[in-house]
């Protein structure tokens, strides 16, 4: 495949956001969002605690572990990046992980872009199209779409092995037994007080004393 003039910074996170959306690269190149995607990751997440989470996020996809294996915050960082493909929107992210990162910004959901939300994968994954935009050719309302791949043939394709869907916990666990901490939207809609929410672990003191 011949990949577009981009930095090596966009080509690596296409390369490693293939196996979050199950998407090829070229369906995300063909976005033309990915550089303002790794822009704003880096935005939400802060640039140091983005390289933290990249780095973990290397080494899971390369010893093709998936991200089992992150950590509660980095699964939440992983998960905001696949949400943000799939719709062209940054999510609001779990209250704990927003802790965690010590970000300075709301924890809103917010469209990236314009053309992002038009460029979203989801509609891809029905074959439709967002309203009023990449309206498909006329008759093709009368063809049924292609038959969807099986899991097991995706992550054939993808190269990689079984995922846990953990959500940071030790063992796999119904959506209702989540703690309401490590799930995203807003905390008054769960009815959760802020007294209920862990505070942020303090980062080390990597300072050095004056000689």
């Amino acid at each position: 495949m011949t990949v577009p003039a981009v930095t090596k910074d966009v080509e690596d996170f296409v390369d490693l956001c293939v196996p979050l959306t199950g998407f090829p690269a070229f369906d995300l190149y063909a976005t033309g969002m990915a550089g303002l995607y790794l822009e704003t990751a880096r935005r939400q997440v802060g640039p140091d605690r983005f390289a933290e989470f990249w780095a973990a996020w290397t080494a899971a996809a390369s010893s093709r572990h998936g991200p089992q294996n992150l950590s509660p915050t980095h699964l939440e960082v992983a998960r905001a990046l696949t949400y943000m493909w799939l719709t062209g929107a940054w999510p609001r992210l779990a209250p704990a992980a927003h802790a965690e990162l010590r970000r300075e910004m709301a924890n809103e959901e917010f469209v990236v872009a314009p053309e992002a939300y038009v460029e979203g994968l989801v509609w891809r994954t029905f074959h439709g199209h967002p309203s009023g935009a990449k309206p498909p050719g006329f008759g093709t309302w009368a063809v049924p779409p292609p038959a969807q791949p099986e899991t097991t043939a995706l992550r054939e394709d993808l190269g990689i092995g079984e995922l846990g869907c953990r959500t940071g916990l030790a063992a796999e666990v119904a959506l209702d037994a989540v703690p309401d901490h490590l799930l995203p939207g807003h905390r008054a809609s769960r009815s959760i007080p802020p007294s209920a929410v862990p505070s942020a672990a303090a980062r080390p003191d990597t300072s050095e004393e004056p000689a």
